[in-house]
């Protein structure tokens, strides 16, 4: 039982997952402009939309974690729609046909709406999909520290190193507890810089940038890379000094152990060495 329990865990966060919220359904047909025309009865409820299921569409209201929430919100809906009624509601974004959230001056595209919608994408690692939500958001509320640091975010999540770094400092200076966050876009910056010069040979260069990165965060993947390149270059005594260091740092680490034990200069015996003695 207890593993059927982590199962259902794990399958509720897994890239696929829908999130269940409870909604107000007012009304449904097969004709998307019947509902297109009553949508503007309704225009002020949060979250309105049509959704296409099937062939069906379907307008509704709201996204509540709590069912009375949504019974709250069906009193006003009956004022118009007689048969509305409360549901659970799965939010997927591409049944949402109206509003179309890529339209930019749709007047449905709320800063909670679109935020949830991110989310959504994030967790599905849609990160392209966050991105485009984001940036309309940030033209809709360019004071929104939230939105900017997501995006910051979703950038630094696709490898879009430069812009991120770039929202990072901006923020960073109304926000100084960003510092670790806008440091670990840099480091990645260095990284992909440093493989970029592995690529086209240039060991020297590579080693200098992580020499300096080194120094500064003492970190244990940027040591050991550091050392290997050493070895790689025929600079025993430079990667023998750095791997000693992280034997310091990381006395139970079995491979900083055989490394440095390997780097350690042999002695060389004589031969016919051995003393004798006399009778």
């Amino acid at each position: 039982m207890r593993l059927i329990f982590l199962l259902l865990i794990v399958l509720s966060f897994s890239t696929f997952a829908r999130e269940t919220y409870y909604c107000v359904q007012m009304a449904s047909s097969r004709k998307f402009e019947d509902l297109r025309r009553a949508i503007r009865y309704v225009s002020t409820f949060p979250y309105v939309r049509i959704e296409k299921i099937g062939d069906i569409y379907t307008l509704r209201a709201g996204f509540f974690k709590k069912r009375e929430n949504a019974v709250k919100l069906l009193r006003r809906a009956r004022e118009v729609f007689r048969d509305a009624f409360v549901r659970k509601c799965d939010l997927v974004p591409e049944r949402i046909v109206l509003p179309r959230y890529e339209a930019k001056r749709s007047k449905f595209f709320t800063y909670d709406l679109g935020m949830r919608l991110a989310r959504l994408y994030i967790k599905r690692r849609e990160y392209e999909k966050a991105e485009e939500i984001y940036r309309e958001l940030s033209r809709r509320y360019p004071d929104s520290r939230e939105v900017r640091l997501q995006l910051a975010r979703v950038l630094f999540w696709q490898g879009k190193y430069e812009e991120s770094l770039k929202i990072y400092r901006e923020l960073e200076r109304l926000d100084p507890s960003l510092a670790d966050e806008r440091r670990r876009v840099e480091i990645k910056m260095i990284l992909e810089k440093v493989d970029r010069l592995e690529k086209e040979g240039k060991l020297e260069e590579a080693i200098d940038l992580l020499e300096k990165l080194y120094e500064e965060e003492k970190s244990y993947d940027t040591g050991m890379r550091l050392g290997r390149l050493y070895i790689r270059t025929g600079r025993r005594d430079e990667a023998r000094r750095v791997f000693a260091h992280l034997m310091e740092r990381y006395p139970q680490d079995r491979e900083i152990r055989e490394i440095y034990s390997l780097l350690q200069p042999r002695k060389i015996v004589k031969k016919n060495s051995i003393p004798t003695t006399c009778a």
